[in-house]
């Protein structure tokens, strides 16, 4: 048998008509054996009265017909009672099988329609029992699969589309110069090789954020003292934030404990944020960088800008894949769209937790936890 609702048909009817049948035999011998000793008693109260022996009372009354006819009568309307009540437990026994097979059978049905790729496929909640809760926790299910597929497609959609760009530049001046329509000068050769130093790190950074999101990011943690890796960041910075016209400013606590971090993986992620406060700061802007300890057993550190800052509908979505505040800024202001996404799985990898808090026209200020070190800072 492989259909539930037979099995639990037969399991209900099994179980109600054993019930019937013992508790009609039970009646059947309490009936008769109570039966028997009321005419006993009948005939004893007569003897004593003098009306003659209350043993061949006993007997008469006994093989009376109209006593026999009685009990014959209770008898009967017993099996009559247990088998009205066989056929009402085993109509019972098909409704309250299909209550309980229908929510699995439409569970089933939709599970069948998400393997086959509809994703929006949902199931109505009937009831507020446990097959209710399953229905939800499917339903929740379907829809975190239905997000997921849409991002894979988007995600899909946004790498092609950041590929294409210096693929389609560097192809350009290939074939310029395969046509001797532009002589291969180092004028001409720069922005080629800048386009495929922008490819090679847009697939390293792609790469790191599949890998982050599996959980597959290899951490070589060990104790690291934040003021030294950030002062060393922040000096990579210099010439670059000059020449935007934007001044670096590093506020560090005094005597802050080590970190226990992958040095190469927050230096990545303090890059990511300059990298990106560096595009939204004007001209005579300024960035603050601030290492501080807390919340307990951690260090925070902040990169604040005084740019244009985040809409708040926008602020959600900042560490999404290949999400853009300002999607009408040219490709090279707005960045390829997933180094916020990046620090924040490195940052979650470590046991920490990313945070952005931004004023429109005032600016934004990005922060992030990292755990601190037992060891003491040599």
């Amino acid at each position: 048998m492989r259909s539930l609702r037979l099995k639990l048909s037969l399991l209900f009817m099994l179980v109600s008509l054993v019930a019937v049948l013992i508790v009609a035999l039970w009646f059947n011998e309490v009936s008769e054996r109570e039966f028997c000793l009321y005419c006993e008693h009948t005939c004893m109260m007569e003897g004593d009265n003098g009306e003659g022996d209350g043993q061949d009372c006993f007997s008469a009354t006994m093989s009376g017909a109209r006593e026999q006819a009685y009990l014959d009568a209770l008898q009967h309307s017993l099996w009559q009672a247990a088998l009205i009540a066989a056929m009402v437990a085993i109509l019972l026994a098909f409704f309250f099988s299909r209550l309980i097979t229908g929510p699995i059978n439409s569970l089933k049905w939709s599970a069948q329609r998400i393997r086959d790729g509809d994703f929006a496929q949902r199931v109505k909640v009937q009831t507020e029992d446990e097959l209710g809760e399953l229905a939800l926790t499917f339903n929740s299910m379907a829809e975190q699969l239905e997000l997921r597929e849409r991002g894979r497609k988007q995600l899909l959609a946004d790498v092609a589309h950041e590929l294409r760009t210096p693929l389609s530049i560097i192809q350009g001046n290939l074939e310029a110069w395969r046509d001797g329509v532009v002589a291969p000068t180092a004028e001409s050769i720069a922005p080629v090789h800048e386009e495929a130093v922008t490819l090679a790190r847009l697939i390293t950074d792609l790469r790191d954020l599949s890998l982050a999101e599996a959980g597959q990011l290899s951490l070589h943690r060990e104790p690291t003292n934040m003021q030294e890796l950030v002062s060393s960041v922040l000096g990579s910075y210099s010439e670059r934030a000059g020449t935007h016209g934007v001044a670096l400013n590093f506020a560090p606590e005094a005597q802050l404990p080590p970190v226990d971090v992958d040095p190469g993986r927050v230096r990545q992620v303090l890059s990511n944020l300059l990298d990106n406060a560096l595009r939204h700061t004007p001209r005579d802007g300024s960035i603050r960088v601030s290492l501080s300890a807390g919340p307990p057993e951690f260090l925070t550190i902040s990169v604040e800008d005084d740019g244009a800052g985040i809409a708040a509908e926008d602020l959600p979505h900042v560490f999404e894949h290949f999400y853009k505040v300002d999607r009408s800024r040219e490709r090279s202001r707005s960045g390829s769209g997933i180094g916020l996404a990046i620090v924040k799985q490195i940052v979650e990898a470590h046991g920490g937790q990313v945070r952005v808090v931004s004023t429109p026209g005032k600016g934004s200020s990005f922060s992030f936890t990292l755990p601190a070190s037992h060891t003491e800072s040599a």
